[in-house]
């Protein structure tokens, strides 16, 4: 079996990370953050949300639109996934960059603190049917579209805390991505014994009149 490992630390040096963490932290999720300082927030549309997400990262975000017009960085929408012969999937968003691999982000719309943002997001990771062979990192992004996201998240915590949360980790809860005031980490048990690190970045996206 070939060794990844100096691979991705020689891709790593060159971009100038000193780890796969550093790479996504200060540079996936900081540049997320400054998109949605940008977009227009005047939908509650899932897809249209995230595609918008999409425009200004590869168009008008300083962090990563002269990496992907370069073809440093891959960024892809509803990425197939093929989970067995009967079952196919699409992640939501997905980085790329070779000798590094995939960063995938789930995105789920919230109206509460969904069990959905569970079941169909996190449970994802952790059935295998996303990040299977690559990173052992990934991201979720909450839309919250009403309500208030304060009292969201802070529930929605406490049910990842109780979903195949991987014991030992629970100080990752208290710990933001990239310093957003509404985030927190979360370390997870996989079906295949391995472990999944997420990140929990909410934003809010509910109507003001």
């Amino acid at each position: 079996m070939v060794d990844a490992k100096p691979f991705m630390s020689c891709a790593l040096y060159k971009l100038g990370f000193k780890s796969k963490e550093d790479l996504f932290e200060n540079l996936y999720l900081k540049a997320i953050i400054d998109s949605y300082h940008r977009i227009k927030k005047d939908s509650i549309l899932e897809g249209k949300i995230r595609d918008r997400f999409v425009f200004d990262l590869e168009l008008e975000n300083p962090w990563t639109k002269d990496w992907i017009q370069l073809q440093i960085l891959s960024l892809n929408t509803e990425r197939r996934i093929i989970v067995s012969e009967e079952e196919r999937s699409r992640a939501d968003i997905s980085f790329f960059i070779s000798g590094v691999g995939d960063f995938t982000i789930e995105c789920k719309r919230l109206e509460s603190a969904d069990t959905r943002y569970l079941d169909g997001g996190i449970g994802r990771f952790v059935e295998l049917k996303y990040a299977k062979y690559d990173s052992r990192h990934a991201g979720m992004i909450g839309f919250v579209i009403n309500g208030e996201i304060k009292p969201i998240v802070a529930a929605l915590k406490t049910k990842v805390n109780e979903f195949h949360f991987s014991p030992g980790f629970e100080n990752l809860l208290k710990k933001r991505c990239s310093d957003w005031e509404y985030s927190f980490q979360s370390r997870h048990d996989r079906s295949n014994n391995t472990q999944i690190h997420l990140y929990h970045l909410f934003f809010d996206f509910i109507p003001r009149i």
